[in-house]
């Protein structure tokens, strides 16, 4: 472990007195900005002072500078529990009526069935590790982010539903959703967790028999890097296996050797950055050059599938991710973007930072992608291997 990770990380391993106060004082100083600056105007347009408090308190969090990554993990622990209120999958009860927990040679994760949340249907049936892909169109191949060091595979539960109904009701899809449990790092590093994404892929097409033109990955920051490195993986090194029809990537962290500059309407700082950065790769450099840890700096990212890339117009890895959107299309990748202004990262994922309009308009946009793909396939029999 590094010297800088291990100063921070073990300062205040665990929650006390002096954490508690630290963190109370570090949140009313965050707050207090926050309100300045949005009565003189110095927030982006549109945003509300509610939207402001919560980017604040996302940015304490995973900067990792007040409070390190451990406290972090309980933190964003009970962040995500609000969000799991909201779509009523608050209880372990209710992610379980949901959600299956599966697993195979070299990883885990959760199956989430396609369910008709349009017409009034019996209880669904319990489902097991066979049933992954079946009674559906597509399967989202979803990573989560969280830096490499935070985040659950059930973590965005909620959005997987709505984007479930949202496909159904617009364009008849049916959807389901593998969401991999990969490891944290820095418990453990690259490539870890990179590994345990390329072996759930493999058993989804070589153990269940989906078709990979069935398949559309999604993943949000370090979820989109590894979404990306798992696919430049599969077509380096498994290309039998057959890379997806499509990538969805929110905000994705492409790991740009360049350092960061900070934005104070964003959540994700150079330090945290940095930080993350070095749990991940533990600050090698054979691993920081690596384009299955960095994927803007593979040499061609020629034959990648198609990407559907969201942009927050103020967020901190903006310049990084348009680089890599210039490469992209420069060496022949369909590549579609969205780019909010005044929105932060992952802003379509998280309404409490965007707003119900702006989270409904991505989520149409990401009905559209994937109906188009489906689309392309009318005649075959998509859902069989």
């Amino acid at each position: 472990m590094t010297t800088a990770i291990s100063q921070n990380q073990h300062a205040f391993k665990f929650w006390g007195p002096i954490a508690y106060t630290r963190l109370i004082l570090y949140t009313t100083a965050h707050i207090l900005r926050s309100t300045v600056r949005h009565v003189f105007g110095r927030t982006p347009k549109g945003q509300s002072l509610l939207e402001g408090y919560t980017i604040q308190i996302l940015r304490l969090m995973m900067s990792v500078k007040v409070i390190n990554i451990y406290q972090a993990r309980k933190m964003m622990d009970f962040t995500t529990s609000i969000t799991h209120l909201r779509s009523g999958t608050f209880t372990q009860k209710s992610k379980e009526q949901w959600a299956t927990k599966v697993k195979g040679k070299g990883w885990e994760g959760f199956w989430i069935p396609f369910r008709d949340q349009l017409n009034k249907t019996k209880a669904t049936p319990k489902v097991s590790g066979a049933d992954i892909g079946a009674d559906c169109d597509i399967v989202m191949f979803a990573i989560h982010g969280g830096g490499m060091v935070l985040g659950d595979a059930l973590m965005f539960l909620g959005n997987y539903k709505t984007w479930m109904k949202e496909m159904q009701k617009s364009h008849n899809l049916k959807i389901g959703v593998l969401s991999v449990e990969y490891s944290m790092s820095p418990e453990v590093p690259f490539p870890g967790a990179l590994n345990e994404c390329v072996a759930a892929y493999r058993h989804l097409v070589q153990v269940q028999g989906i078709n990979s033109r069935r398949i559309v990955m999604c993943g949000d920051s370090a979820g989109g890097n590894l979404c990306l490195t798992t696919a430049l993986k599969l077509r380096d090194d498994y290309p039998d296996v057959g890379l997806p029809a499509g990538q969805v990537l929110f905000s994705p962290w492409v790991m740009c050797p360049k350092p960061l500059k900070d934005n104070p309407d964003d959540y994700i700082t150079q330090y945290g950055g940095r930080l993350y950065m070095e749990a991940y790769t533990q600050n090698l450099a054979s691993v920081q050059s690596s384009p299955y840890a960095s994927p803007i700096q593979v040499p061609t990212l020629a034959g990648m599938p198609r990407m559907l890339i969201f942009i927050g117009g103020v967020e901190t890895l903006r310049p990084s991710i348009e680089s890599f959107v210039a490469k992209a299309r420069a060496e022949g990748v369909h590549v579609e973007t969205e780019l909010k202004e005044g929105q932060a990262h992952d802003y379509c994922l998280i309404e409490e930072i965007s707003g119900a309009k702006v989270k409904r308009e991505s989520e149409a946009k990401i009905g559209r992608f994937v109906a188009q793909i489906r689309n392309e396939y009318i005649g075959l029999d998509t859902r069989a291997g």
